[in-house]
């Protein structure tokens, strides 16, 4: 554990630095049943802390050579068999992110392995940012090398080896999409021989990931590209902060181990598939058939997809893996929706999800190479992980299937987590805040009835102000307080760019648990309109908290053609918050959101409506005061 203020400093630094260059930069043979309850699953020696490592390069179904690291209990009974644990990493990672973790399992009774994504620094073939045909198949491959090799004592039943399988990122997405599903269609990923799944932080459904309410994420686009090809330097970043804070090795040691790793960094620049750039340059571009083979490809990197196939609710192909969640309110690549929508929709098996407070960044937590001191909470979910795999590949009887199926960060009191069995809550009404152009912009609970004459917006592409990825959390993972940013910056003030609505005082608390959504009417000069909503809090003394955001852009072949979203509401990022009594609730539509959305450029009119058959709204998912 790192424990003086200097030390942790300096991880800091190098920690900032690794995220910097990031963000810049055959079939397995399976059961063919579904994955077992972990009733049935029989008890496993729980390994007495010795650990046998084996470092190689293995063959893929392609030839395509992928390094991997497997570690084994060591030192006792040679007929002891152990489940299987595969961890797979993040983007612009390798298998370094994880062998830490691996170890730990290791030595508590589990064969683990770890290895890097193809790709990605060391490894063999091409990015193809989880593709089914390439990367799951990695991941199912891998699953077959490790628990059919004689070295490797992995527990086997009469449906085949006991595995699980978690990651974080990209390593979640892998996850998501080799659980398996009931009566699996052709080109399901699914592998039934995983019995458990953990995916941390990851998208079950990339399209609301990437182009949410058909909003283009520029940032988010940006680090996919820029970080897919700076791949190589990213894994050598991180190597090689590995290998200067290793304590193992002295000087000679570390140098020899520099060394090799440059050796690794070649070439430079990553393999990325072609499809990549062509797909964020569609999306810039707006070329909208390109765009929609461009969700296409999202689509069949999404588990969402592999459930529902029309993406109607019609869910005709459930998950069967016992699965364990864990994402984040301030996650804003792979939304805590994603992970909500599974929970409720496409489970035919124990499920459970656990939502912090934390980013994406910020939310890895314990899930790094180094030992960071981190905080209680990071160690809480790493225990609710442990338990969760201890149960349903070993047996172990230790309550995990008796915690509630969601618990979920509560800002109000951040030590004591909410708890639900269901999704939505029990109590979930849907209530609705009207636009209204009274008093310079309302929030009314009372639907308009006849005409109004609409609010106008300009678009010019930019506002007077900027977005910001949530990065605020990332010093927690060194053990210091979250920075006190704004996720948006003010700078200066464009007329009828942004938009304001505000409710009266609030008689009484009211608490949001779940996605606001939004039902809009407008008409606009040119074919594509953006309107991004955020949801704020007003206290008594005039302060604004940001509840919640979202993004929004849509198409109409004929300018000023009457436009709604009245058919599919937009839906933003969910939160949990409670309104205090007396304050006000506020949303502000603008027109642009640079640096995170791709804009509009060029001049357009915004006409937006809130009359009797036109009523632009706000709906909130107000749940009992007891959450």
């Amino acid at each position: 554990m790192l424990r003086s203020t200097s030390r942790r400093a300096i991880v800091f630094v190098l920690l900032s630095l690794l995220v910097i260059l990031a963000m810049g930069g055959a079939v397995a043979p399976a059961a063919e049943n579904v994955a077992p309850a972990s009733e049935d699953a029989p008890e496993t020696p729980a390994g007495n802390g010795e650990v046998k490592r084996v470092d190689e390069t293995w063959a893929m179904w392609d030839g395509a050579m992928l390094p991997v690291s497997v570690f084994c209990p060591a030192g006792g009974d040679v007929d002891a068999t152990f489940p299987l644990i595969v961890f797979t990493h993040p983007w612009d990672t390798d298998k370094l992110i994880f062998e830490r973790q691996a170890l730990e399992y290791a030595s508590e009774g589990y064969v683990t392995v770890t290895y890097t994504v193809r790709g990605w620094f060391g490894a063999e073939g091409q990015i193809g940012c989880m593709d089914p045909e390439y990367e799951v198949r990695d991941l199912r491959h891998i699953i077959t090398l490790a628990s059919e090799d004689g070295r490797f004592p992995v527990q086997w039943d009469d449906k085949g080896p006991l595995v699980g399988v978690t990651g974080y990122s990209m390593g979640a997405c892998l996850s998501y999409l080799a659980a398996p599903r009931q009566d699996p269609r052709p080109g399901d990923p699914g592998d039934p021989r995983i019995r458990a799944v953990v995916p941390m932080h990851g998208g079950a459904d990339l399209v609301f990931s990437i182009m949410p309410n058909g909003a283009a994420k520029a940032f988010w686009g940006l680090f996919l590209v820029v970080g897919s090809y700076g791949g190589n330097l990213a894994g050598l970043m991180e190597n090689m902060l590995n290998i200067v804070m290793r304590q193992d090795l002295g000087g000679w040691e570390k140098l020899h181990a520099l060394i090799e790793s440059l050796g690794k960094l070649s070439p430079p620049i990553s393999n990325v598939t072609p499809e990549l750039v062509w797909i964020v340059g569609a999306a810039l571009q707006r070329r909208l058939e390109d765009v929609e083979a461009g969700r296409q490809f999202l689509r069949d990197r999404s588990a969402r997809y592999w459930c529902d196939e029309e993406y109607d609710g019609i869910v005709e192909h459930p998950m069967v893996a016992p699965m364990l969640m864990v994402a984040g309110w301030n996650d804003d690549i792979f939304y805590a929706n994603e992970g909500l929508r599974i929970l409720s929709t496409c489970m035919q098996a124990p499920a459970r999800m656990i939502i912090t407070n934390h980013g994406h960044i910020g939310g890895m937590g314990n899930n790094f190479f180094i030992d960071l001191p981190g905080g209680s909470e990071y160690d809480w979910v790493e225990e609710q992980v442990k338990m969760w795999f201890d149960h349903y590949l070993k047996g172990v009887d230790n309550g995990a299937e008796d915690e509630p199926r969601l618990s979920f960060y509560r800002d109000r009191d951040p030590a004591d987590y909410g708890e639900a069995d269901t999704y939505p809550l029990p109590g979930t009404r849907l209530t609705s805040l009207y636009l209204d152009a009274a008093d310079g912009g309302k929030l009314s609970k009372r639907q308009p009835r006849g005409n109004s004459s609409p609010d106008l917006l300009i678009n010019l592409g930019i506002t007077g102000s900027i977005s910001l990825p949530y990065y605020q959390d990332v010093t927690e993972m060194v053990g210091w307080q979250a920075l006190d940013i704004p996720g948006r910056i003010e700078l200066f003030e464009i007329p009828l760019t942004e938009r304001g609505y505000i409710s009266d005082p609030l008689t009484r608390d009211i608490t949001v648990m779940g996605p606001p959504t939004l039902e809009l009417y407008y008409q606009c000069s040119q074919n594509f309109t953006q309107l991004i909503p955020w949801v704020y809090e007003v206290s008594a003394d005039g302060k604004e908290t940001l509840i919640s955001r979202g993004w929004y852009e849509g198409y109409n072949e004929a300018p000023w053609a009457m436009s709604g979203t009245g058919g599919q509401t937009v839906e933003m990022q969910a939160c949990y918050h409670r309104f205090p009594k007396g304050s006000r609730i506020k949303l502000e539509l603008a027109t642009a959101d640079l640096l995170m959305t791709w804009p509009v450029w060029g001049l357009s009119f915004i006409l937006l409506h809130h009359r009797g058959d036109a009523a632009s709204r706000l709906i909130l998912p107000v749940v009992p005061n007891r959450y």
